[in-house]
């Protein structure tokens, strides 16, 4: 099966490919994965807005889920959060090239400027239509509004998993931090900026 021409590397932003990582590795011993580790409510929510499924695997599970990347080991994968990629996205992306042995490249910066020409996107991933746009926080606080007062009541119940990753599963809405180029924007100003209004896997 060919998705688009020969090229020297190829990425692959497919936010299902964890239930083959496994599989991967034995077809691709030299391939790496960076694993974009998400605030739980803000995947959750983007899943049930956009009414994506995964047929014969467990969302509800996400031991499951992290555990096989997790046998991947530290030289195959690179946890990555989602949120300090797009507040701090110069010094996370200088990490994630290293890890994937790439010499630093401003173009990283503005992937947006070469969707179309250099960089191909697939028509049967949802969430394509925002890789053409440049790194953004419209996605970081959709969800605050989303959940009902008993969820959230019960969010350190429902989802354990939250602060073993490192977020407050209190928090609403949450502090990721503050964005390198814009100290004073917050929390609460991006909320009322970027209302919900598309997928954001």
């Amino acid at each position: 099966m060919e998705h688009g021409p020969s090229a020297e590397r190829y990425c692959d932003k497919d936010p299902f490919v964890m239930k083959y990582a496994d599989h991967l590795l034995e077809l691709f011993p030299a391939s790496k994965f960076v694993l974009m580790v998400r605030d739980g409510r803000a995947s959750v929510h983007s899943m049930i807005t956009a009414g994506v499924t995964i047929t014969n695997f467990d969302l509800s599970d996400p031991r499951q889920c992290l555990s096989r990347w997790n046998q991947a080991g530290e030289e195959k994968c690179l946890i990555v959060h989602y949120e300090q990629l797009v507040l701090h996205t110069e010094p996370e992306m200088r990490r994630v090239l290293e890890f994937l042995d790439l010499e630093w490249n401003d173009n990283v910066l503005h992937h947006e400027d070469f969707v179309g020409e250099k960089i191909k996107l697939s028509s049967a991933e949802k969430s394509s239509d925002q890789v053409v746009r440049p790194v953004n926080e419209d996605s970081l606080y959709k969800w605050t509004n989303f959940y009902s007062a008993d969820v959230i009541n019960d969010m350190s119940l429902i989802a354990p998993m939250l602060a073993k990753l490192g977020y407050d599963p209190t928090a609403n809405p949450p502090n990721y931090g503050t964005p390198d180029d814009n100290p004073t924007l917050q929390a609460e100003e991006l909320i009322e900026l970027h209302p919900s209004e598309s997928l954001d896997l």
